[in-house]
Formats: C-alpha cells, sequence, structure tokens
C-alpha cells in the first residue's frame, strides 16, 4: 500500500485487512482521491430524453450509466453544473451511486405508504420523490440544522407532499405501529466507506468505541422501524461503512430476534462491485441467509456499502 494510506487510523486498516484480505489493498488506494461527481435523473420533474438535450444544450459534459439508469458521472465542474438551469430547477441531484442502490433495492411505487428514516440532507429522500411522487412519503430527522437542509432540498425537487417531522426515529415504533408499506433505513454508522486521506475529518473521529456506539444505535433504529412496517411491507436497511459489528451483526441478529417474522430478500445489484455479506467475523459464524445481503467494493465510482432487504412475514 502507499505510504499516505498509513495517515488513516492503523487499527482501521488492520481490520479492513481482516475483513478484505485478497482485496485490502485494492480497497485502500481508493481512499486516495476523490471520486467523480455523479449525479441523478428527478423523474418528477423531467424525462431522460429531455435531460439529455438539456445537459448538451446547457454545455455539461456528462457520461450516462446503464447503471445506476438515470445516473451520469460529471465530467466538468461541479462549480459549473450548479449554475446551470438543470440543477437550479432541480431536475437533477447530485449524488454519489452507491448511495443510490438503497432506494433502488426498497423500489418504491405510486400509492404506497413510505418512511425513510434519518432522512436528512435528503438524497434518498428526492429520490424516493422521483420514483413515487404520488405516493405518501414520511421522511424524519432529528437533528434541527440537518432538518432544515432536508426541507431545502425538498422544496428545490419540487417534492413538497413530502411530510417531514423532527422528531428520533427511535420513536416511530409507538407513533407509527404498522403504518408503513416500505421504510428506507439509512442508518448512522462509523463512515468507513467515506474515509479520504487528504480530508482528516472524514477519519480522525474513528475509534472502535465508535464502531460500538454506532452498532448499538443501528439496532434500536432497526428495531424500531419494524415495528412500524405493516404485515408483507418491505425495509431496507443500508449503512456506508465496512464494520461487520455495523452490518452482518446487526442483520444477523435482527434475524435471531424476529425469528417466523421476517426473511431476508435477494437484492438485484450487479457482482461486478459487489458480493455478498461476509459468512463469519472472529468467533461469530452468521445466518446463512446473510448471503442475500449484499456489500459494495469501493472503486473509482462506488464507495463502500452495505444493503439488506427485509419483508416482514408476521406481525
Amino acid at each position: 500500500m502507499r505510504e499516505a494510506i498509513y495517515k488513516l487510523p492503523q487499527e482501521f486498516l488492520h481490520k479492513l485487512k481482516k475483513i478484505y484480505p485478497h482485496d485490502c489493498s485494492r480497497i485502500a488506494t481508493t481512499f486516495l482521491t476523490k471520486r467523480s461527481t455523479t449525479f441523478r435523473i428527478n423523474y418528477a420533474k423531467t424525462d431522460l430524453n429531455s435531460l439529455r438535450k438539456a445537459l448538451q444544450n446547457q454545455r455539461v459534459k456528462f457520461k450516462e450509466l446503464s447503471f445506476p439508469q438515470g445516473a451520469f458521472i460529471l465530467k466538468g465542474s461541479l462549480r459549473d453544473l450548479q449554475k446551470t438551469e438543470v440543477y437550479q430547477q432541480g431536475q437533477i441531484f447530485v449524488q454519489g451511486l452507491s448511495s443510490m442502490l438503497p432506494v433502488l433495492a426498497l423500489s418504491p411505487e405510486n400509492g404506497e405508504n413510505i418512511l425513510d428514516l434519518c432522512a436528512a440532507p435528503g438524497a434518498k429522500t428526492t429520490q424516493i420523490f422521483s420514483l413515487a411522487p404520488e405516493s405518501k412519503i414520511l421522511a424524519i430527522e432529528k437533528i434541527r440544522t440537518r432538518y432544515y437542509k432536508l426541507l431545502a432540498n425538498l422544496k428545490v425537487q419540487g417534492a413538497d407532499s413530502v411530510k417531514v417531522m423532527l422528531i428520533d426515529s427511535i420513536w416511530v415504533r409507538k407513533k407509527f405501529p404498522e403504518q408503513f408499506d416500505k421504510i428506507l433505513a439509512d442508518v448512522p454508522c462509523s463512515c468507513e466507506g467515506r474515509f479520504l486521506v487528504s480530508d482528516p475529518k472524514t477519519f480522525k473521529f474513528w475509534k472502535q468505541k465508535k464502531v460500538k456506539e454506532m452498532a448499538h444505535k443501528q439496532k434500536k433504529l432497526l428495531h424500531s422501524a419494524f415495528f412500524a412496517l405493516k404485515e408483507g411491507g418491505i425495509m431496507v436497511y443500508s449503512t456506508c461503512t465496512f464494520s461487520p459489528e455495523e452490518n452482518e451483526e446487526i442483520i444477523d441478529w435482527f434475524l435471531n430476534k424476529f425469528k417466523d417474522k421476517a426473511e431476508l430478500m435477494p437484492l438485484d445489484i450487479p457482482s461486478s462491485f459487489s458480493r455478498p455479506a461476509l459468512a463469519r467475523w472472529k468467533e461469530k459464524k452468521f445466518s446463512s441467509d446473510l448471503r442475500l445481503t449484499r456489500r459494495i467494493i469501493p472503486n473509482d465510482l462506488m464507495g463502500g456499502f452495505f444493503i439488506a432487504k427485509i419483508r416482514k412475514i408476521s406481525v
């Protein structure tokens, strides 16, 4: 590994090598350079053909991707993109590619009652709205400054119908019992997938103790959200981190807690940049069902992510 990598916490690098013994060096190099800026269409305001023409007319340099559909790589500067009408009118939303995948896994549809936990700053909330503008969406955020950022993004994207609440998502169990067809639980995490060597604030907070604190919070959020889900409903759990304590261990704990009440569902994510969950971590062997979850392996375009899709079988 290149010398600059060792600016990252040594305990993290040691752990990464245990998680990905064969790919650690390659994955570590992705922390050295900032990924290309990517953005997606807002279907609630335009369609792909119209957007392509508008981007060309406004001299935006881009490359369209086949997956995720409706996603683009920006070839010019973000500052120039922000001056365009397509950006200012909310026809697009700047968002990381891996961040788009949980909503695609959720597959929101018009007419559904959908909950987005920990929703700010609103990338995934607006993506849900883009795909299902006639659904009933509730977005929850507990931090006031982030709450206002969420409101601002919803306004630009034309998502005025989205209901927003300034509360802790831990309370959805009591406030909304068995009310939602679909729930996105993109939970707070240790954000290891966002580490950037040139930006120490992305990793200076990292400690194994922080990982354990996040895991405790994630269990409470997932537990609460499950009670807000209707029978037969779908919930997607996701993080932007590598630690098994926040990924496989959470889902394994959840399946054990809700035996015969929940099941994992397969995810349609290309194997070129994803792989199944770990089968074990340290002394713990996970349920074989975890093979249905996916780890997004970081590369030049994708950041590290973990995604699990859960169906509620019974209450």
